[in-house]
């Protein structure tokens, strides 16, 4: 009879953790698509749905090297919009990056909320297959190439608009994701135009 019961509640874990991987890619495909159509297209991003957490500004630190006297390169602040996704891990991040010549360009990530969860190995997998899914369907359409990030994470990924959008700019999207044990727990996928002197002019306030 114990045996029986153990059986029984190992089956539900497993069906459980079956079910919670399936919802978060499927939270995932949908919050991924939206980024990468606002991104691609020009258009601004579909937040049907979402809670609105507003607008801030993040500092990226100067990148500095051991015996070189001054920064390699410069800091700077990005501007930022926000949503939550109600009962979900997920938040998804609108970047504008500093204006450039009168253009900014632009991304739009989903990024772990704070306090979530980081991503199992396990769930790593079932998204890893929903953006080889993600991939394949958009391959087939004959405007995407393979665009795929440097191999230092456990899963690198990546897609690439082959024509420019509105605003001149190559489009890349991408998951990275580490999961190893040895390795610090790591998640980033999103859409982002790729190149510096392309963008339209900034919607947010910069300082």
């Amino acid at each position: 009879m114990r045996r029986t019961t153990l059986s029984i509640l190992l089956n539900l874990a497993v069906i459980t953790s079956a079910g919670a991987s399936e919802d978060l890619s499927g939270v995932w495909r949908d919050l991924f698509t939206r980024c990468r159509i606002a991104v691609e297209t020009g258009k601004d991003f579909d937040a049907t749905g979402l809670r609105d957490l507003g607008r801030d500004v993040r500092t990226a630190a100067p990148v500095t090297a051991p015996g070189v006297p001054f920064p390699v390169l410069h800091g700077y602040k990005m501007a930022e919009q926000r949503w939550e996704v109600p009962g979900a891990r997920f938040v998804v991040v609108k970047t504008e990056y500093p204006p450039d010549h009168g253009k900014s360009r632009r991304s739009c990530e989903l990024e772990l909320a704070q306090g979530a969860t980081p991503i199992s190995a396990d769930e790593e997998i079932h998204l890893r297959t929903a953006f080889l899914a993600e991939r394949d369907v958009l391959l087939g359409t004959g405007r995407y190439e393979r665009w795929n990030p440097d191999p230092i994470f456990s899963t690198n990924l990546g897609i690439r608009l082959a024509e420019k959008n509105p605003f001149g700019c190559r489009v890349v999207s991408i998951m990275q994701i580490e999961t190893r044990s040895q390795s610090p727990s790591f998640f980033a996928t999103g859409t982002a135009e790729q190149d510096a002197a392309c963008g339209a002019a900034p919607r947010f306030a910069h300082p």
